[in-house]
């Protein structure tokens, strides 16, 4: 098959575990004449997938030129890329040894088990939230102004306003979600399991009383029921206890991207 005949390919860093955005945007700026400060954050957000599409042959020379860099990486056609599902959201599972149990669901869904072998990448993520509340303004003199005038009211029988207008503010406050999507493949299959809003049951007697320690119990639970599943970046980090910044991601949109890279290694066979 001639060069003008192959499909379109696309580029993929093979090691999540390996995967340095600063590095791959280094081959790149090397093969452009950009500057890699620039390429930076097109890689960041493209995750793993380096190129979506573009000749086959070019792609074949990125990917051995990222290797030689001590990015692993591979070109395949831009078909196999793969999308993951939209996840459903499980509320109570069970484990054994042939699979993950959904035993109830945010939705009508019925019971369904999902065996180990299907379950390809395990993606853990903290993503910031953000929550406004208005509050009357106040404070230490503004409660000592309202108690001297309870007392007159209460001394003279005379009602005693207070004078000023009644002001508000606005209070931001800001909090972590974890949630986990469990990504399966034959057919593909998404679930997501919200931190916050979870039966931590199955875990028995390891069960704590903070939602995010029994979550790390979790997903180490599951990690060992699928040693060959891949682990996002969120996942390595919360499963090492490294600080909180190191699995926050920007949306659930940066989330999914990372998924897809994961989801399109795990079928083709190809992470290290």
């Amino acid at each position: 098959m001639s060069e003008a005949e192959r499909p379109p390919h696309a580029v993929l860093a093979r090691s999540p575990e390996r995967f340095s955005p600063a590095a791959v945007a280094a081959v790149l700026a090397r093969r452009t004449g950009a500057l890699a400060f620039d390429v930076l954050p097109v890689v960041r957000r493209s995750w793993g997938v380096v190129v979506e599409s573009g000749p086959a042959e070019e792609g074949e020379a990125l990917a051995a030129e990222l290797t030689a860099a001590g990015q692993p990486a591979l070109a395949a056609p831009t078909s196999l890329l793969e999308n993951p599902a939209e996840p459903a959201i499980p509320t109570k599972l069970a484990l054994s040894n042939e699979g993950l149990e959904v035993l109830a669901w945010h939705g009508a869904l019925p019971p369904e088990r999902l065996p180990w072998a299907r379950l390809s990448a395990l993606c853990a993520a903290g993503l910031e939230t953000r929550s406004r509340t208005t509050v009357a303004s106040g404070g230490p003199g503004e409660l000592a102004a309202k108690a001297v005038r309870l007392g007159i009211t209460l001394a003279t029988g005379i009602p005693m306003g207070s004078g000023a207008p009644r002001k508000e503010r606005v209070v931001e406050s800001r909090d972590r979600a974890l949630v986990l999507d469990l990504l399966f493949l034959e057919p593909s299959r998404s679930l997501r399991i919200e931190a916050a809003r979870f039966d931590y049951g199955v875990l028995g007697a390891r069960m704590a009383y903070s939602a995010e320690l029994n979550f790390l119990e979790l997903l180490a639970e599951l990690g060992t029921r699928a040693p060959r599943a891949l682990r996002g970046k969120g996942t390595r980090a919360i499963l090492g206890k490294r600080p909180a910044a190191e699995s926050a991601y920007e949306s659930l949109e940066d989330l999914r991207r990372e998924e897809r890279w994961l989801l399109t290694l795990s079928a083709l066979r190809a992470a290290l």
